[in-house]
């Protein structure tokens, strides 16, 4: 029985050993013989670019804006009209003076004056109206250049036409008027719208010539 199974061992050892030199033979081969040159890989494909896009119309052309026009220029103020030159007002002392003379000189009037219509025609208490005399200066008088009424109430019309009537043009002494001299000289109507009442009289708007 031994001898079988050492021959049956031995036979295996055996094969066992051609086996083994059979793969180190071809691992020896494998060594020895050349390497194939590594192949590069192929390159993906790559897709192909798009065609550029279509280039932009170009913009419309802006219009020129015109810049805005500076304010106009305010207008120049105009100039101050020039202040009228005043001519000089009389003294005090020289206008009662010349205000008494026109008295005496209307007082020289009266019989002219008495020739108006005399009826009364009686005035509310306290109102006033007067007879105004637009003067003019002479040579030692006041010439009577105009008249007007100056009333806030109703006057004795047929009186005060008729005593206008009687006034305008005549000259009045007063020998402290100078020529060229204007005068406005205010004459109170009575209270009956009859008669004037010189006393009460008065000078307004007195200038020098």
């Amino acid at each position: 029985m031994r001898p079988l199974v050492r021959r049956i061992l031995s036979v295996g050892l055996t094969a066992g050993a051609f086996v083994l030199l059979a793969v180190l033979g071809l691992g020896l081969a494998a060594l020895l013989s050349p390497a194939e040159p590594s192949r590069p890989e192929p390159e993906p494909v790559r897709p192909a670019a798009p065609p550029p896009p279509a280039p932009l119309p170009p913009p419309p052309p802006v219009a020129a804006v015109e810049p805005p026009r500076p304010p106009p220029e305010p207008p120049a103020a105009a100039p101050a009209p020039p202040q009228p030159v005043l001519p000089p007002v009389l003294p005090l002392p020289t206008r009662l003076q010349i205000r008494g003379q026109l008295i005496r000189g209307f007082d020289a009037l009266k019989d002219e004056l008495a020739r108006c219509p005399a009826d009364p025609v009686q005035r509310k208490f306290g109102t006033r109206a007067a007879v105004i005399l637009e003067l003019v200066g002479e040579n030692g008088s006041a010439r009577v250049a105009s008249t007007s009424v100056e009333s806030e109430v109703p006057v004795n019309d047929r009186f005060v036409s008729c005593a206008r009537s009687a006034l305008e043009g005549k000259s009045l002494a007063a020998p402290g008027v100078k020529p060229g001299m204007r005068l406005r000289f205010f004459l109170p109507i009575g209270p009956t719208g009859n008669s004037f009442a010189p006393s009460s009289a008065s000078l307004a708007e007195v200038t020098a010539p």
